[in-house]
């Protein structure tokens, strides 16, 4: 059997989050598929949230995967940093991003961006730096 997807998304139907207002932000996923906002020493992230839902009511949650071939809107950190066109975004914790040097880089920024902002970037698959 043949196994094709015809874009860089995954719908997310397990457990209990509620994600709804987690847009931008980052998420990894168990063996279970159940998904969490991912932690600033992650290393695995899964892909961003583009439409959040309360699993808890059995609401899916679809995720953009680093693949995406397009723009996204990913959430900086309440301390991003200075954040310009081409900066490295990493994991900064709670599934936000924040400009660095070493740590999980998943995203780079195709504008400025100041705290809490929903920033365009495209997307990376997770690299470790520093």
């Amino acid at each position: 059997m043949a196994i094709i997807h015809e874009s860089a998304t995954v719908r997310l139907t397990n457990g209990t989050a509620d994600l709804r207002d987690a847009e931008g932000c980052f998420v990894t996923v168990d063996a279970s598929g159940v998904p969490t906002l991912a932690a600033a020493s992650a290393t695995d992230p899964l892909g961003v949230v583009h439409v959040g839902g309360n699993g808890a009511n059995g609401e899916p949650t679809d995720v953009i995967l680093p693949n995406h071939g397009g723009i996204v809107g990913v959430k900086l950190h309440s301390t991003p940093g200075t954040v310009n066109p081409g900066t490295k975004l990493v994991l900064a914790g709670n599934g936000t991003v924040k400009a660095g040097t070493s740590g999980t880089h998943v995203a780079t920024a195709v504008k400025s961006g100041v705290a809490n902002e929903l920033l365009e970037a495209y997307l990376v698959p997770p690299t470790t730096l520093g």
